[in-house]
């Protein structure tokens, strides 16, 4: 926890020189034995960035609109049971945030006639200074319960410990930094009660003033929940849950549990309740706020964690969802497109700049290769960013961030995405060597 930690530029010099100057010399080399190589991968790649800011714009259309609730015919009108909050935290790195996330749902949330449990399932390396006080709270109310999950090194360890024990029918999953909605049981429950196993709600980030890192991030996340798994839930009726504000059938949840030795979890139990038949809604009207990282260091592991977990899972499930009997066509194909294809697409897109500079060595000369296609494809590619962000910003939540901090997104679109596609190829280098580490986000207020 005290150690010091910087982006990991001895990582980024790799992937330069296994992605830039080695390719560069590679396809100089063959670009002289055959003249039409250059040629036909530039096309190529240029067909893949277009292919993957059509996947952009389509959910950008599809979730312009804002969407109302619509009940279906299945809905069997049972009133919201009781229900568990699981609330997971490592202390005392969340200390200052825990309390106001538990008093949050103690006092606030409107509860159902069945009543609820709040289970905080934490683990920590030393209890002094840190018990104390939650023992009071749990005191003060009977429903809080103190979950230490002695000997657990991992939140997928904490979270099986509090299913043990959990009692309600409909399991609230949430991180330690996360102030829900007040009416979030109502608005979940009716999904449930549709016949839908898991809803996942809308995570908004409510320090986004803090620096320009969670500035960029804000807006990011309303396009996240706003638009990119809004937009999936209602094309392809299949979503995934993002580990936390996430409300679960207690039957499901305790059946699929969490892999501790997955770097995300929580994509791992999607995946696995997905081919077991189960069916996950996005609805982006229950808002639960959390903390976003304020530094380039704490945005650097947070997403390499998520990258190389994605990549495990899309290494261990692509196969079983081509093969699912309960997945159809567009399923397959929303679900390809986030795990082999974002792997294929990560890696490929990183060798557009080689085939441009091994061109100019071939051409004695610096010179872009450009003709109509090229310029409508640079255009097509390059508003998709600008474009999305036009639409989080129509379906943003209330209270909008700044609309200084939309342009400020959408000016940086282009840079943040070349970031995260390098994170995510240095998350594919740690999981190929078997670097697996689970760097803990930093909370405070």
């Amino acid at each position: 926890m005290g150690k010091k930690r910087s982006i990991e530029w001895n990582k980024i010099l790799e992937i330069l020189l296994i992605f830039l100057i080695i390719p560069t010399f590679i396809f100089y080399l063959i670009g002289l034995r055959q003249p039409s190589f250059l040629n036909n991968a530039y096309y190529s790649l240029v067909w893949l960035f277009i292919f993957q800011a059509g996947l952009s714009y389509l959910y950008s259309l599809s979730a312009f609109q804002r969407g109302k609730f619509k009940e279906l015919p299945t809905a069997e009108h049972i009133p919201v049971p009781k229900t568990t909050f699981i609330v997971s935290a490592y202390l005392p790195n969340e200390l200052e945030v825990i309390v106001d996330t538990l008093l949050n749902i103690l006092e606030r949330i409107q509860r159902p006639d069945a009543g609820i449990e709040l289970i905080l399932a934490y683990n920590t390396p030393h209890m002094e200074g840190i018990e104390p006080h939650l023992r009071e709270l749990a005191y003060k109310w009977p429903e809080l319960m103190l979950a230490n999950a002695y000997g657990s090194r991992s939140k997928s360890e904490n979270l099986n410990y509090a299913l043990e024990i959990a009692s309600g029918e409909m399991i609230v999953l949430l991180d330690a930094d996360h102030l829900v909605a007040v009416d979030c049981l109502k608005r979940a429950w009716r999904w449930l009660d549709e016949g839908y196993n898991v809803v996942q709600g809308r995570c908004k980030i409510r320090n986004g003033k803090k620096s320009p890192v969670s500035a960029l991030i804000e807006v990011e996340f309303e396009a996240i929940y706003g638009i990119s798994h809004y937009a999936k839930s209602k094309l392809f009726d299949s979503t995934l849950f993002g580990g936390t504000n996430g409300y679960w059938r207690s039957e499901v949840i305790k059946k699929i549990k969490f892999d501790p030795g997955r770097l995300t979890e929580d994509i791992d139990a999607t995946l696995r309740a997905i081919l077991q038949g189960n069916h996950i809604v996005h609805d982006r009207s229950i808002i639960s706020t959390e903390l976003a990282p304020e530094t380039i260091t704490g945005l650097w592991f947070q997403r390499k964690r998520w990258a190389q977990g994605w990549f495990q899972v899309s290494l261990k499930y692509q196969a079983a969802i081509l093969k699912s009997r309960f997945l159809n066509i567009f399923q397959k194909f929303m679900w390809t497109t986030l795990l082999m294809w974002r792997v294929v697409y990560d890696i490929l897109s990183h060798l557009l700049f080689p085939v441009v500079f091994a061109f100019w060595l071939a051409r004695g000369k610096i010179e872009m290769p450009m003709n109509s296609f090229i310029w409508f494809a640079l255009f097509f590619v390059m508003l998709s960013g600008p474009f999305e962000t036009m639409v989080a910003y129509k379906n943003a939540s209330l209270p909008r961030a700044p609309l200084w901090q939309y342009f400020y997104y959408a000016f940086l679109t282009f840079w943040y995405t070349l970031f995260k596609n390098t994170i995510q190829v240095v998350a594919i280098r740690d999981e190929l060597l078997g670097k697996r580490e689970w760097i803990v986000s930093r909370r405070g207020k």
